[in-house]
């Protein structure tokens, strides 16, 4: 079983990041969701590649539960749904502190939300229902 966690503020509005869905860990994104650029998190090699011309201002913002709920929903319609677990910790209501790797994000200034997959920070910033899909099914064809 693959443990899918997403950290994040629940009522958050996102900007918009048309098709972005967030950085991957390798900062592909310039920098979108750190306000001082962005780092290699989980040492993978892996680009979102269109990010940085991503966004569009006439669609409207989504709150991290709205993609979480989306990502629930693309999970279920996948051939993985039954290989996956997904968890959401709301930062307004779990002590950062027991998450050591989530409390160096957020003092780094980085931004939610963030995308642990089996234990590892996969991505921030946004949540992206093909990536979190691509990396899953990785990970349980290994």
């Amino acid at each position: 079983m693959i443990k899918i966690d997403i950290f994040g503020f629940w009522d958050e509005k996102l900007q918009n990041k048309k098709d972005c869905g967030g950085c991957a860990s390798s900062g592909g994104c310039g920098g979108c969701s750190k306000k001082q650029g962005g780092i290699q998190i989980a040492g993978r090699s892996s680009n979102t590649g269109g990010c940085s011309g991503c966004g569009s201002s006439s669609e409207i913002s989504k709150t991290v539960g709205q993609q979480y709920q989306e990502l629930i929903d693309y999970l279920n319609n996948s051939d993985i749904k039954n290989a996956v677990k997904l968890e959401f910790y709301d930062l307004k209501k779990v002590n950062v502190l027991d998450y050591d790797d989530i409390r160096i994000l957020t003092e780094m200034d980085y931004e939610g939300p963030f995308v642990v997959i089996d234990g590892i920070v996969r991505y921030y910033g946004g949540i992206s229902g093909h990536l979190i899909y691509k990396d899953a099914k990785e990970l349980i064809s290994a």
